[in-house]
């Protein structure tokens, strides 16, 4: 049996379905093209031949380590496209702000964990939304687990903002998110939770 045979099997075995065929291409190739942008960026270059090797690395990548399978639809709105980035640009500027205020102010900020449940049970909704949130200054995310969607991040003022303020902003950054890639159905995830660990 051929190299590639053998690593189609192994594919299958994983996944637990054929990769073609009820849209399983569909992660694959947005990984792909990720994994290729990636590359692109580590190179730091746009040049044919970078572009080439990268494809071929990032199939061997997708070979050697085949995806499980993920269900989830994809589309692209672009006015809520650009709410989303617009608000998330916002975000960070005002975060930016205040933790900037917060570095010369005489008093210490008071740092704490907060668990916030996202509404949608999707995984590439929970990264998103995970990464959305870590890339606004004042807040970063320590954990995520996929089983009850949960959130754990670090807050760095507590008392800028109470519980569900902040479990608010977060859920509202997911919602952006999932109208932005015309995702217009939630599914719901386990009992939601939102709470601060001790200060």
């Amino acid at each position: 049996m051929s190299p590639v045979r053998k690593l189609r099997r192994r594919a299958v075995q994983v996944r637990g379905a054929r990769i073609p065929g009820s849209g399983g291409w569909a992660p694959y190739l947005m990984t792909l093209v990720a994994l290729v942008l990636v590359w692109m960026a580590l190179w730091g270059s746009a040049s044919l031949i970078v572009i080439l090797i990268g494809v071929l690395v990032s199939v061997l990548i997708l070979l050697l380590f085949p995806l499980p399978t993920m269900h989830f639809r994809f589309g692209f709105h672009p006015g809520r496209a650009l709410v989303l980035i617009a608000r998330f640009l916002w975000d960070v500027v005002v975060a930016s702000v205040h933790v900037a205020w917060l570095a010369v102010r005489p008093r210490l900020p008071e740092s704490t964990v907060t668990q916030v449940q996202l509404a949608s049970d999707s995984d590439l909704l929970e990264a998103l939304t995970g990464m959305a949130v870590s890339l606004v200054p004042g807040s970063l995310i320590i954990d995520a687990d996929s089983g009850s969607r949960t959130l754990t991040i670090h807050v760095l003022d507590a008392a800028h903002q109470s519980d569900a303020d902040f479990a608010t902003q977060v859920l509202a950054q997911e919602d952006r998110i999932r109208r932005a890639l015309g995702d217009d159905a939630v599914t719901p995830a386990p009992a939601r939770r939102s709470d601060r660990g001790a200060r």
